[in-house]
C-alpha cells in the first residue's frame, strides 16, 4: 500500500485554517483520472468531508465512500426529475413526465449531453446510477452501502428498531442521506468511551431489558448511550456476560468487560 501522500492544490483560501487532510498516492492517482473540470470540486468536497469526520488522510477507500454518497444523492435527484431507470432511452421518458417544467427539461438535456461526450464510459456510469436508483427507498432517507453494512452488525432482533432510530437521528441532524459516518455517530455508545456521546442526553425512566441488579455507576453509563435500542442491546449483553460468570450484580467492571467482548 502506498506510504507517500500529497495534498492537491486547493488554491487561495486553503491556508490559515486547520491543516488539510493529506491524500495517499493511490487516491491522488484516482483523482488525476477524473475529468479535469470536476477535479477542483472533488478536492473541495473531500477536504470538507475529511474535516467533518476528523480524518487526517484521504485514502482510496474514503474516496470511494464519499463517491458512493454523492452518487446516491444524485440518483435521488434523478428520481425527482422523473427517471425510473437510467438508460439512454430513459431520457425521453423523463422529458415526457417533465414536459410542463422547462427548467427540469433543461437539466435533463444537460445530463444527456454530458453523457454523450463520454461515450467510452457511458455503460459504466449508467450501470452505477441504475444500481442506486434501484436501492432508493419509496419513503425515508437513502442509505449508502457503508451505512447498511454497519447496521448489519447489529443483532437481527434489534436491527429494525436500530435502523429507525438511526434514520430519525439523521433527520434530526438534517442529513440528506444515512452514511456510514451517521451510523457510527449514532451507535457510538456501543464501543466508545464512557463519557456521553456528544449531543446525547441522559436517558431517564426505567431501562428496558434490565433483569438484574446494577450498580449506580454501571447504570449511569448505560443511560449515556443515545439510542434506546442500543441501550437495550448493551443491557442484555452485559447481563448475559454477568450470568455466565455467576455474578449477581452488574458493576462497572462487568459492564466494561462485556462491551469489550472478553
Amino acid at each position: 500500500m502506498p506510504t507517500s501522500a500529497s495534498t492537491p492544490n486547493e488554491g487561495p483560501g486553503s491556508s490559515g485554517a486547520a491543516p488539510e487532510a493529506r491524500w495517499t498516492a493511490e487516491a491522488r492517482e484516482r483523482l488525476d483520472r477524473a475529468p479535469a473540470f470536476v477535479r477542483p470540486g472533488i478536492v473541495k468536497l473531500m477536504a470538507r468531508r475529511a474535516r467533518e469526520r476528523g480524518r487526517t488522510t484521504i485514502d482510496s477507500a474514503f474516496l470511494t465512500e464519499i463517491r458512493n454518497e454523492s452518487m446516491l444523492l444524485v440518483a435521488k435527484c434523478l428520481r425527482g426529475f422523473g427517471f425510473e431507470e437510467l438508460s439512454m432511452g430513459a431520457f425521453d421518458v423523463a422529458r415526457a413526465k417533465m414536459r410542463r417544467l422547462p427548467r427540469k427539461l433543461e437539466v435533463i438535456d444537460e445530463i444527456r449531453a454530458f453523457l454523450a461526450r463520454r461515450t467510452d464510459k457511458n455503460a459504466m456510469v449508467l450501470a452505477k446510477f441504475q444500481r442506486y436508483l434501484e436501492t432508493l427507498p419509496a419513503r425515508g432517507l437513502p442509505w449508502t452501502e457503508e451505512a447498511l453494512a454497519r447496521v448489519q452488525r447489529v443483532p437481527e432482533p434489534l436491527r429494525g428498531r436500530v435502523r429507525q432510530a438511526v434514520e430519525a437521528a439523521a433527520r434530526a441532524a438534517r442529513e440528506r442521506l444515512v452514511s456510514g459516518a451517521v451510523v457510527d455517530r449514532c451507535l457510538a455508545g456501543l464501543g466508545g468511551a464512557p463519557a456521553p456521546v456528544e449531543g446525547g442526553a441522559r436517558a431517564d425512566g426505567p431501562l428496558a431489558g434490565v433483569t438484574m441488579l446494577w450498580t449506580a455507576g454501571a447504570e449511569e453509563r448505560v443511560r449515556r448511550i443515545p439510542l434506546a435500542p442500543v441501550r437495550e442491546m448493551v443491557v442484555r449483553r452485559a447481563e448475559a456476560w454477568a450470568r455466565a460468570r455467576g455474578l449477581e450484580v452488574v458493576d462497572e467492571a462487568a459492564y466494561e468487560a462485556s462491551r469489550g467482548g472478553v
